[in-house]
């Protein structure tokens, strides 16, 4: 397959190709005028959250001017994702509910500072800016980090927001492999929260010698034979996901999530695992999906614990909700793509029986109910199967 198109100013995610927007749904979707009654704001009654967080998506910085995505559909506003940053930040500082903590769902620089030998700068100027609230924040790496970094670099970064294990717990991060980025992390008794590397197998951020680089070489060229692994191997169709800018989950990570869900399944805890990469095929496109996305999705639903998956990487966002478990996907708006005199964040307020996202500029409110908490006439607004 050809990329065809125009020229693309440099070897990023061509994710973003699809024509979507933030209020259409992908192939899968039900219509929500046609489901039962979606809850809203006015559906949770007034009390105060046990805790709450920020959530924020490819905020892709670049102290460059706008430019546009490889088919020239959506602007991106590369200097002006700093200043929406700082909305953010002083909507959380200034909020009534302020969060907890902050979770970085990826992407936080874009590609584009590398060859222009200004990683480091941009990157200290957006944890400046996120300083700014003095909460802790939870960073998830997507490709654009590795674009920048390698997973060396990364892993000594203040991008590793990795906690501390205390002497005597059970572990927080996978046993294997060494320099796989995923932890556990609760902020609040019976809640706990799992990051994942979704670039955990891929071609970006490995030595290009190394045995992880060969394994994930030989794997994308079962699927895509074309010179540029940027360009998707199918016009359409869950074959697309197969390109150098996603990546998979290895089988050692895999195998630790199924542990810690496992554990908490027993502690009768609810769990949001978040990620850069997508992994349901009706909360995005099929070119954001991670390499085996199906293997997760299996672990998740073999699971009563998990309530929420969290990711980034489809700047046009998506959500939908597994009819069979009750388990809710969502992808955050991005940033890099939202017009300056807009917002592209939320704060997560959490309760015993649901979660409740207040949306700001592109990000919808909406009310995630838990498993077993849902009434007949109060469903998610998207169903998948």
């Amino acid at each position: 397959m050809s990329c065809g198109g125009g020229e693309d100013p440099q070897p990023v995610a061509r994710c973003f190709l699809c024509e979507s927007t933030a209020d259409s749904a992908p192939a899968g979707h039900t219509d929500p005028d046609s489901g039962p009654k979606t809850p809203t704001m006015s559906d949770c009654p007034p009390q105060t959250p046990l805790f709450s967080f920020g959530v924020i998506a490819d905020i892709q910085y670049a102290d460059i001017d706008d430019g546009f995505n490889y088919t020239r559909s959506h602007r991106r506003y590369y200097r002006s994702s700093l200043q929406l940053l700082g909305n953010a930040q002083k909507g959380w500082c200034e909020s009534a509910v302020r969060p907890d903590f902050i979770l970085q769902l990826g992407d936080i620089i874009d590609g584009f500072n590398k060859r222009h030998g200004a990683s480091e700068r941009a990157l200290d100027s957006v944890l400046t800016e996120l300083s700014c609230c003095p909460v802790e924040v939870h960073h998830v790496w997507g490709n654009h980090e590795f674009y920048n970094f390698s997973r060396s670099e990364l892993l000594r970064s203040k991008l590793n927001s990795t906690p501390k294990t205390e002497p005597g717990s059970s572990p927080n991060r996978p046993p294997a492999p060494a320099d796989c980025y995923a932890y556990r992390f609760s902020p609040f008794p019976g809640f706990s929260f799992v990051v994942l590397d979704a670039y955990d197998v891929s071609l970006l951020g490995r030595d290009t010698s190394s045995e992880q680089y060969g394994n994930a070489l030989n794997l994308i060229r079962q699927h895509n034979n074309n010179e540029d692994l940027n360009c998707p191997p199918v016009p359409e169709g869950l074959g697309q996901r197969f390109t150098m800018f996603n990546g998979g989950f290895s089988k050692g990570q895999l195998d630790w999530l199924d542990s810690v869900l496992s554990s908490a399944d027993d502690k009768h805890e609810r769990v949001t695992i978040v990620s850069h990469l997508p992994v349901h095929p009706n909360s995005t496109t099929a070119m954001c999906l991670a390499w085996n996305f199906d293997e997760l999705l299996s672990i998740i639903r073999s699971h009563s614990s998990v309530v929420c998956y969290m990711a980034g990487h489809d700047h046009d966002g998506g959500y939908c909700q597994d009819k069979d478990t009750g388990v809710h996907y969502l992808t955050l708006e991005g940033v890099i793509e939202t017009p300056p005199d807009s917002d592209a964040f939320g704060t997560v307020s959490v309760y015993e029986d649901r979660m409740v996202l207040k949306g700001n500029g592109r990000i919808k409110d909406r009310v995630f109910l838990f498993a077993g908490c849902q009434s007949d006439n109060k469903q998610s607004d998207t169903c998948c199967s």
